[in-house]
């Protein structure tokens, strides 16, 4: 029977294993073995910095509260809420709400759980709060 942490586990496996498989690197065009050693201006992190839009002047290390987006996070974001505010009841009830459980069930088989498992929050902080109040 599934529980939790074979969700945990498994999730860890599955996302370890795609961070190490050798499509990861070409979808982001990196160096096959990055070197650290040419100057803070190779290539390498030329690409990571080109990834995001923050400010240049600035070095930001709490990653962990107030993490940037990538462009194409902000990209996808800006296409959906244009897209909502368009028509909102249409694409909300019509065309966003019909693919959420189909997404449920998809996430499920790909952790291997029974989809009642699996819920989908809008952040880190729904999902915690869902959590700490059942």
């Amino acid at each position: 029977m599934p529980n939790r942490r074979s969700f945990i586990r498994q999730t860890a496996a599955i996302l370890g294993g795609l961070a190490l498989h050798n499509n990861a690197r070409a979808a982001f065009q990196l160096p096959a073995k990055p070197t650290f050693d040419q100057g803070p201006d190779d290539d390498f992190w030329r690409q990571v910095r080109q990834a995001y839009a923050c400010s240049p002047t600035l070095i930001n290390l709490n990653n962990g509260g107030v993490c940037p987006a990538p462009r194409a996070t902000m990209d996808a974001l800006d296409y959906y809420n244009r897209m909502c505010n368009e028509a909102p009841s249409y694409y909300m009830w019509r065309i966003l709400d019909q693919d959420r459980e189909p997404l449920r069930y998809n996430l499920a088989a790909l952790a291997g759980v029974d989809p009642e498992e699996i819920a989908i929050n809008r952040n880190a902080t729904e999902s915690l709060n869902t959590i700490i109040s059942d």
